[in-house]
């Protein structure tokens, strides 16, 4: 679910995210048909799925690590490929779409001000994605 939970919050800061949410789900989907909550967001239109997924997220507790790992592996993809400031502008809502008890933890914490260096300190910016991005090496 971490994937999913992940490319969700993507669509809902403006990041064209859906087809690769839905692919995502269908393999989760495929590997265990008889896990109710896929079969639910299967069924459900996009915006709807989205948002639920974004509902159970809040109500999950969290492996930190293991959501980590996974949040910062698809973020790589989206650092390479985003213009860094459409980027960092962005990540305060993402933050925002963060569990509490993950939003406050390292190295989730710097999505809250990653956009402040921009556009004064584009160096400054880059320093701190690439502290983020490699966190768990």
């Amino acid at each position: 679910m971490e994937e999913l939970f992940v490319y969700a919050m993507l669509c809902c800061v403006g990041f064209d995210a859906w087809p690769v949410y839905t692919e995502t789900l269908d393999r989760l989907f495929l590997g265990d048909q008889e896990n109710e909550e896929y079969l639910s967001l299967e069924e459900m239109p996009p915006k709807h799925a989205v948002l639920h997924t974004l509902s159970v997220m809040q109500r999950e507790k969290l492996d930190v690590e293991v959501f980590g790992k996974t949040f910062v592996k698809i973020m790589r993809q989206v650092y390479e490929n985003t213009e860094l400031e459409y980027l960092s502008r962005k990540m305060v809502s993402l933050w925002d779409k963060l569990p509490l008890t993950i939003a406050l933890e390292e190295p989730f914490w710097y999505l809250s001000f990653v956009d402040e260096y921009l556009p004064h300190d584009e160096q400054g910016c880059r320093e701190l994605w690439e502290k983020l991005l490699h966190f768990y090496d």
